[in-house]
């Protein structure tokens, strides 16, 4: 009997390491997992500057997706991250027109074509400002900050259209009034 007592004590120890084992080795792997995935398909941007009130706040912390753009095509009203041309910062403006397109504004709404106002009520500050038509070249995007009084976006000339290649990616998380922007940022 004794030795069944023995053997009964020897075989819990032996399940409470291996359960141990599992339990801590399972954190790691999804520790591990999640750190790969920040690294691999998000990367977090911290907004600096109140270029995108109302829908980002300076201050605020945001996650691109890096993979978003290699799956789907961007489309008009995504959020997306690219580097200044000049100074390298990397900033978050909305996309208004595609490439091929025409745009131009009046008394601070957006023509595309000659004929299509961007619907934008939900998440835009308005200021009157006018636009002579720009055509996007191919290849291309014209950007805006949804705060239209902030001019670092197309209007200005050293930014400008930004190729579509250098858009880091799209903008699906905002981390401090936790959103998730399923279509990038509408």
């Amino acid at each position: 009997m004794e030795l069944t007592e023995a053997r009964s004590i020897r075989l819990r120890k032996t399940h409470k390491r291996q359960w141990l084992w599992r339990t801590v080795s399972g954190v790691l792997i999804g520790l591990a997992l999640v750190f790969l995935l920040l690294l691999g398909w998000f990367s977090p941007v911290y907004i600096a500057d109140p270029s995108m009130e109302p829908t980002l706040k300076a201050g605020e912390t945001v996650l691109y997706d890096r993979l978003y753009k290699h799956f789907y095509k961007l489309r008009r009203g995504d959020m997306v991250a690219f580097r200044d041309p000049d100074s390298g910062e990397l900033l978050i403006k909305r996309i208004a027109a595609l490439p091929g397109e025409t745009v131009s504004a009046e008394g601070g709404v957006i023509l595309i074509d000659g004929q299509y106002a961007l619907y934008e009520n939900e998440y835009f500050t308005p200021a009157a400002f006018d636009l002579q038509p720009v055509k996007v070249p191919e290849g291309s995007l014209f950007v805006l900050s949804d705060d239209r009084n902030y001019g670092e976006d197309s209007r200005n000339s050293a930014i400008g259209c930004i190729a579509a290649a250098d858009v880091l990616g799209v903008v699906r998380v905002r981390l401090d009034r936790f959103t998730f922007f399923k279509n990038g940022g509408r």
